[in-house]
């Protein structure tokens, strides 16, 4: 990896980061007066219409390829489909502060998965930033707020098994992505893929179990569903440009940046509804600290 590569990886996972962090404030915000399933289903329909049309009006026609996209319908089962329900759930249990830093313990499970199966090498120091990045999400996740209706007193704590789940699925959807990525394929296009597996597997769910009536909005929380889509639409492209130029245990670490991303929006916007303590500021911090030791001598 050369220099400029190498920056321009860290540079489009950083962006990513940053457009997932504004996805979930964004949902945080709509699943305020709608449903955790609306948010689910209409985000990642927006995502499928807004990718393909990208996808068809800058590359054109590629159906012929589908073989090629495979890794990348496999990792759309895993996340956004899986990833993105235990997370939006979570969120709507325990809020944004709590929910995110949890579901970013995903870079420990890629860089494992990536050690394992891809044959990629991880420094010492690496090792010591994805533990970072476990132990301050931890400590976010243990960590009750001041106020009591911003506090996991109120809350079971079964309810932290959503972000833990969400952190498995993402944590595999990244591998399979990296994989896809690397035989050979545009950023938008295997976005696209992607998101169409999540959407058709997520369509399916709702049909089966009847939850059609769930999906009802507003138009108020309708614009603010189109915001959550056309950012979660951004973060993927913006991550396989990454993992095009960049090991993916640098790359998966880099993306649990988000955290603290969605720390200073949602203080901006909607700080009366979520937790803000000096553990979860700290616990958010830390989990950065790992993430730029992984970063910066993260490769072997």
């Amino acid at each position: 990896m050369t220099q400029v590569s190498g920056a321009m990886s860290i540079g489009m996972a950083l962006l990513s980061a940053f457009m997932f962090a504004l996805t979930f404030v964004f949902v945080r915000i709509g699943v305020k007066s709608a449903s955790t399933t609306t948010a689910w289903w209409l985000t990642l329909t927006i995502n499928v219409v807004f990718l393909w049309g990208w996808s068809l009006l800058v590359y054109g026609w590629q159906f012929e390829q589908w073989w090629e996209w495979r890794y990348f319908f496999l990792s759309g089962i895993f996340a956004p489909l899986l990833g993105r329900l235990f997370q939006f759930q979570g969120m709507a249990k325990l809020g944004a502060n709590i929910t995110t830093p949890l579901t970013l313990t995903h870079p420990v499970i890629s860089v494992a998965l990536a050690i394992l199966f891809l044959g990629e090498e991880v420094t010492k120091l690496g090792l010591l930033g994805a533990l970072m990045v476990v132990l301050g999400s931890v400590v976010v996740g243990a960590q009750g707020g001041q106020r009591s209706s911003g506090s996991l007193q109120n809350v079971s704590r079964n309810y932290l098994l959503l972000p833990l789940v969400a952190s498995l699925s993402y944590g595999i959807s990244i591998v399979f992505r990296k994989i896809g990525i690397d035989i050979g394929s545009d950023a938008v296009t295997a976005a696209a893929v992607t998101c169409t597996s999540a959407w058709f597997f997520s369509t399916l769910y709702v049909l089966i179990t009847g939850s059609t009536d769930e999906i009802r909005c507003n138009r108020r929380e309708f614009g603010v569903f189109l915001l959550a889509g056309f950012f979660s639409s951004l973060g993927p492209v913006l991550l396989y440009t990454a993992l095009q130029f960049g090991e993916l245990v640098v790359i998966a670490p880099l993306a649990a940046t988000t955290p603290l991303f969605v720390l200073l929006v949602s203080y901006v916007y909607i700080r009366a509804d979520e937790i803000f303590t000096p553990q979860v500021i700290a616990g958010t911090l830390a989990t950065v600290a790992g993430v730029v030791l992984v970063t910066t001598y993260g490769l072997a």
